[in-house]
């Protein structure tokens, strides 16, 4: 199903203004995953595509002093690719490299600004030049209305995503319960639900995919993957810091691209929608 750009890149906007907020809260947290999706034809072409990946995010540093707070982190992706058509794109192993940046500003009890720095680097490694550099700029607020409901205004600037992109964004979160919380900006969804303190069940929607640089014979080449994922997650929590988690889903819209280094697209075309596994550990300090 062809989708317009505008619509993208709303759903785009949202998603990543959420991350925003997964950044605060996974700042005390190593996390390792692997995931993997299945492979699929391309609409209209023999070409199958297939995805293996390995994840680790991890905190380089946070401080929070009297009404401030900065942290850093580092995530790093490793994707074994198939792509059957070597003339068109070859390469089976593509790489991602993430350092965001948090600052916070706690004008009072219910107000809080803060501004997301996350420079990116996504390529085969073997040549890296500015083409393999993006970043995403996140500047915005977080209201809290009551000890169950926060609100989230701001917006976002991103390179690396069609042409440079200027959106605003909105989202919430909401504590029915102790035991349950939900998390809406656009197309992110996340609802948790805590059986007991060991066992918690996540349902999950959020955009899914990356654009890495790449370089081989024929000469550079830009390869896209979009789509959005529903998941369905559960975590076990083994003790107070560790925890393991399962995850079980399907990708939906599923879009890939190749352009040449003029710009050129060699190639749009959608991809056969798939299911997605993941399993994963997690330590929080």
């Amino acid at each position: 199903m062809k989708t317009s750009a505008a619509y993208i890149f709303s759903l785009f906007l949202a998603t990543t203004f959420s991350q925003g907020q997964d950044f605060i809260s996974d700042t005390a947290a190593i996390r390792l995953s692997y995931s993997t999706t299945p492979d699929r034809k391309i609409d209209g072409s023999t070409t199958e595509v297939g995805l293996d990946q390995w994840a680790v995010m991890s905190p380089i540093f946070y401080h929070k002093g009297e009404g401030w707070s900065f942290g850093a982190g580092l995530r790093y992706e490793s994707t074994k690719l198939t792509f059957s058509d070597i003339t068109m794109l070859d390469e089976d192993t593509l790489h991602s490299i993430d350092l965001p940046l948090f600052l916070g500003k706690e004008q009072s009890e219910r107000l809080q600004w803060m501004i997301l720095f996350n420079p990116t680097i996504a390529s085969d490694l073997d040549h890296v030049d500015g083409d393999s550099l993006n970043y995403m700029t996140l500047a915005g607020a977080r209201y809290k209305k009551s000890e169950t409901l926060e609100w989230f205004f701001g917006a976002v600037y991103t390179t690396g995503f069609d042409d440079n992109l200027f959106l605003p964004a909105v989202g919430f979160h909401w504590k029915p319960s102790g035991k349950s919380d939900l998390f809406f900006a656009g197309p992110y969804l996340r609802y948790r639900y805590s059986w007991n303190e060991s066992l918690d069940l996540i349902i999950g929607g959020n955009l899914s995919g990356n654009r890495w640089n790449t370089e081989a014979s024929y000469g550079e080449r830009d390869f896209r993957l979009r789509s959005y994922r529903l998941s369905l997650t559960l975590q076990w929590n083994l003790a107070d810091k560790h925890a393991l988690f399962a995850s079980m889903g399907t990708e939906l819209a599923r879009k890939v691209e190749v352009k040449n280094a003029n710009g050129t697209m060699l190639l749009d075309n959608d991809l056969g929608s798939t299911p997605n596994f993941e399993v994963g550990y997690r330590f929080r300090f």
